[in-house]
């Protein structure tokens, strides 16, 4: 996975699947996924949330280490 890191008025920004998300917005999309999970998917469903929520955890890792690089 490639990840794209975006800086625009003083908020930086990662790619992920082809949009830019800021910190916040990931901590909320992989907030969102985990309580999916937690009601119960169907297992395809399931192996696609815990591989997006992976993805999703590594681009946060990324921007954070953006960030602490001051781009």
């Amino acid at each position: 996975m490639s990840i794209q890191i975006n800086s625009a008025d003083d908020i930086i920004r990662v790619e992920f699947r082809g949009h830019f998300y800021a910190e916040d917005e990931l901590r909320e999309a992989i907030w969102l996924i985990n309580i999916e999970l937690r009601n119960g998917l169907p297992k395809n469903e399931r192996v696609e949330a815990q591989k997006q929520t992976a993805e999703m955890e590594l681009a946060l890792e990324a921007l954070l280490s953006a960030e602490g690089e001051g781009r």
